[in-house]
């Protein structure tokens, strides 16, 4: 009985050590079985490239590109040069305005000249250039002056009549620039063949007033037509002070405007001074035969004669 029970106890200790050793490999076998699915998942990730592994694979994909069996495309060694043809001159295409290359210096000299003489006339005869003014709406103050002789009415009359030389001429040199016009290589010349034939006009015009005058028998009636003439251009010529100098100090680089604005002045005091004319002589009973040929001899002709060779 005591040998039974020692095996069985041998018996049991054994299986128990078995069992024991299964155990401890199934647990062995769990723990391999973990690392090895954890290796698997480490590997599967993989790390994200570095900028230089990324500069280091393409340069390697451009070291495999090549153009007829080489990385670099070879120079050509054939090329001939034609020198018997020129080049195309090619530019880049930008707007050119010309610019003038007028000296205009000694417009600046001649502006404040005249601003010298109106100023002075301005502090010497104030009434007159308020009685020039409003005779060119009443009559009745354009004949008073007509009758009045005095010293200062003709001092302050001459320097008006200065003014208007030069600021016509002036105006007219300006008309000239603007529409590319130039009748001499320099500007003063320009301006003194303008003022030369102001003058010479205005001066050759009245000769030939007095003339028909004496003619026709109207010496009267032609010297009030003279003087209304002579009004209207002194207060011309103070008009047209502000707008030439305006035209050579423009702001803009085109003052057109102001040309035109000129333009416009002359023309609308050329319309009242013939409309003036046309009443005077028609209220002292002048022929409307002598004043046609009045109008059309010594207005309108010279005017079309002017036109032709401008056009021409």
């Amino acid at each position: 009985m005591s040998e039974a029970a020692g095996t069985l106890y041998i018996f049991s200790e054994i299986t128990d050590a078995t069992n024991c050793v299964a155990l401890q490999k199934q647990v062995h076998d769990i723990k391999t079985g973990q690392r090895d699915t954890i290796q698997a998942k480490t590997d599967s990730v993989k790390p994200k490239p570095t900028p230089e592994q990324i500069r280091h694979w393409q340069w390697l994909r451009e070291k495999r590109i090549k153009i007829q069996g080489s990385r670099y495309i070879r120079p050509k060694k054939d090329v001939k040069l034609i020198t018997t043809l020129k080049p195309d001159d090619i530019r880049l295409g930008l707007p050119i305005r010309e610019k003038s290359t007028f000296n205009t210096d000694w417009i600046t000299i001649l502006i404040v000249l005249a601003l010298i003489l109106f100023a002075t006339v301005r502090t010497t005869s104030s009434k007159y250039i308020s009685d020039l003014f409003q005779s060119l709406v009443n009559y009745t103050t354009f004949f008073r002056m007509f009758n009045e002789k005095n010293y200062a009415i003709s001092y302050g009359a001459t320097q008006l009549d200065i003014i208007f030389y030069f600021t016509l001429s002036l105006l007219l040199f300006q008309v000239e620039n603007e529409f590319g016009l130039k009748l001499a290589h320099t500007s003063f010349l320009s301006f003194l063949i303008n003022f030369g034939i102001v003058l010479s006009y205005s001066i050759l015009k009245k000769i030939a007033y007095y003339a028909l005058g004496l003619v026709f028998e109207g010496v009267p009636e032609t010297n009030e037509y003279l003087f209304n003439i002579d009004v209207f251009n002194r207060i011309l010529g103070i008009v047209l002070f502000p707008i030439v100098a305006l035209i050579n100090y423009y702001p803009a680089d085109n003052p057109l405007f102001m040309v035109y604005a000129g333009i416009f002045t002359v023309g609308v005091f050329y319309a009242f001074l013939l409309q003036r004319g046309i009443s005077i002589l028609l209220k002292k009973q002048f022929s409307i035969f002598y004043l046609f040929l009045y109008l059309c001899t010594l207005e309108f002709l010279p005017l079309l004669l002017i036109y032709k060779v401008v056009v021409i």
